[in-house]
């Protein structure tokens, strides 16, 4: 069940609109710029590391680092956390 899950949450990374991305870094109070969110948006839709592997997380915020800067790919990594805390999968980051 916990692959599925996974699956299904990276496919939603994939199709997360500016929007939505712009909508949860205001609920976290994570500062993301439109222009930093449409980049993000982006890189995720042509993102091939795995989010829920450490080193795959890893080279996806490097990604997004060089495309926008190191601390918006800070604030992705934080906006990740806190959302993936609030559905309780949070150990599947670690």
């Amino acid at each position: 069940m916990k692959n599925v899950a996974q699956q299904f949450i990276t496919q939603k990374l994939k199709q997360l609109t500016v929007n939505e991305l712009l909508f949860y870094s205001k609920k976290y109070r994570i500062s993301i710029s439109e222009q930093e969110a449409a980049a993000i948006v982006k890189a995720l839709k042509k993102n091939k590391e795995n989010p829920f592997d450490p080193e795959g997380r890893k080279r996806m915020l490097k990604k997004l680092a060089s495309i926008t800067s190191k601390d918006t790919a800070r604030a992705v990594n934080q906006l990740l956390m806190k959302i993936a805390k609030e559905y309780g999968v949070e150990d599947w980051l670690k």
